[in-house]
């Protein structure tokens, strides 16, 4: 997993979490986990999707974390399934 933070297979529900997430807060980790959770339930990034997302209360701010995480490391976004 060197392109993605994390990634969702629905089929078999299984999650798997980049390494390089380890030493992030626990908020932005959740907000991971949260993202690739509503993909067992909403395969896009529609609205649908977004709706269930954006109920955990640190979803933006985790998202400019991310965002900052990979400007530093030269890389553009990665939490596209």
């Amino acid at each position: 997993m060197r392109t993605r933070w994390a990634s969702c297979t629905p089929v078999d529900r299984t999650i798997r979490v980049s390494e390089r997430l380890r030493e992030v807060p626990s908020w932005v980790l959740d907000y991971v986990l949260v993202h690739e959770l509503a993909h067992l339930l909403v395969p896009g990034h529609d609205h649908e999707f977004w709706g269930l997302v954006q109920r955990y209360p640190k979803t933006e701010r985790a998202i400019g974390y991310l965002e900052g995480l990979a400007a530093a490391a030269g890389s553009g976004p990665m939490l596209e399934d």
